[in-house]
């Protein structure tokens, strides 16, 4: 009986996950008038159960991939909604260029709007996602998080990506060359995370039951499972954002918050949901490896593309600019990843690791003062790199081996 009423529970939440992300599908093809908040509240709710989709398939897909590769699909189909975004707003930006100028280094609120989108997504991982991750998994089984056992090649290619944001910093600007190398990295990061064998995996729940399928079916329930999510968050996450930040409007939340925090803290969603029901169910190691992962496709294939379409959108190679305060913008983000690195690196992630990034995120996002302007967010970059470099000093022989 225990047994009968458990498989019920999880057929229902099944069945309700795959019902609401079906309701976000309808509210948008509907194109129903209703009040900014409330569709934000429907499509939001679409996003989280199709995160909570994607969770299972990825949790069954280790049976037959490793799961390197399995968190790599499944961040790289989280982040969908969110590239098919940056790249409307890299295509208008390369189109606002006026095409009689020798350059085309020219600042446009377009380009001001890419950057911005990018970097608060990134941060946000780092900020938020991570400790998310960390104190969930202290608060459930009081012990730190273990990242060596689940973290293969994912560290690696987090600095690999993390150091060409500094250069970008004193270039002002992301070259077409420098895009091609980022778009290499992500496809060698797929190769590493193909190579590591698949291992049988402690499914349970409704994950359980869909690995005990037949063979066949189970993949082809994985690959309609991953499909039906996928086409959840093409449909309710570009309205989500669009009606959160009316909503924030309507508040009077300043411009530069809805363009860096709100929108982002919409499109990280799902992969900030998927990290916490990893924690939830014991896996943290490979929740902290979701938010590495979706960090370095970020960093990789989503700023490589988007320079490629800049340009592409213009008519010819160009260089995407940045103002000081994108540029400023990008060091603090390759300084933050780098402060995260750092912590990883030393094996564990305990929970003064997690306050210490939510700390500083929140000190930068909900204190004005210290949030004022460029030489502001200039001097949080330099703390993030002074942590870092004393996490290094401390732990050297430990990061040696």
């Amino acid at each position: 009986m225990p047994g009968i009423r458990s498989a019920r529970r999880h057929w229902l939440a099944f069945v309700v996950a795959n019902l609401l992300g079906l309701l976000s599908i309808l509210l948008f093809l509907s194109q129903a008038g209703l009040d900014p908040l409330a569709s934000a509240c429907v499509y939001g709710v679409g996003i989280m159960a199709a995160a909570f989709i994607l969770s299972w398939a990825a949790e069954v897909a280790e049976l037959d991939i490793s799961a390197s590769l399995a968190v790599a699909i499944l961040v790289l189909l989280t982040v969908l909604p969110e590239y098919a975004i940056e790249a409307v707003l890299a295509w208008d930006a390369g189109a606002a260029i006026d095409p009689l100028t020798s350059s085309g280094q020219v600042i446009t609120e377009q380009t001001r709007r890419v950057a911005a989108n990018a970097t608060g997504a990134t941060q946000l991982l780092f900020g938020v996602a991570w400790p998310a991750v960390v104190l969930v998994y202290w608060l459930r089984y009081r012990q730190a998080v273990d990242v060596h056992g689940a973290l293969g090649p994912e560290l690696v290619f987090l600095a690999v990506a993390v150091i060409p944001a500094f250069a970008v910093f004193f270039l002002k600007g992301i070259h077409l060359a420098l895009a091609i190398l980022l778009i290499g990295v992500f496809v060698a990061y797929l190769w590493a995370s193909s190579k590591k064998d698949a291992e049988e995996p402690e499914l349970a729940g409704i994950a359980a039951w869909l690995g005990s399928l037949p063979t066949w079916r189970r993949r082809m329930a994985v690959a309609l499972l991953f499909l039906y999510a996928m086409v959840i968050l093409l449909f309710a996450t570009e309205p989500f954002v669009q009606n959160l930040v009316d909503t924030g409007r309507r508040l009077g939340i300043d411009e530069f918050v809805l363009i860096q925090l709100i929108a982002p803290l919409a499109t990280e969603t799902p992969e900030i949901v998927v990290a916490v029901l990893f924690a939830l169910r014991g896996d943290a190691g490979v929740g902290i490896a979701v938010c590495i992962s979706s960090a370095i496709i970020k960093l990789t294939l989503l700023t490589g593309s988007t320079v490629l379409i800049f340009s592409l959108s213009a008519g010819r190679i160009l260089t995407f600019p940045l103002d000081d305060r994108q540029a400023v913008e990008i060091l603090l983000t390759a300084s933050v990843g780098l402060f995260g690195l750092a912590l990883a690196a030393r094996g564990t992630l305990d929970w003064r690791a997690a306050a210490a990034l939510l700390g500083l995120f929140a000190a930068r996002w909900f204190f004005p003062a210290l949030n004022a302007g460029t030489e502001h967010r200039l001097w949080f970059a330099l703390v993030y790199l002074g942590l870092a470099g004393a996490l290094v000093g401390m732990n050297w022989r430990r990061l040696k081996r």
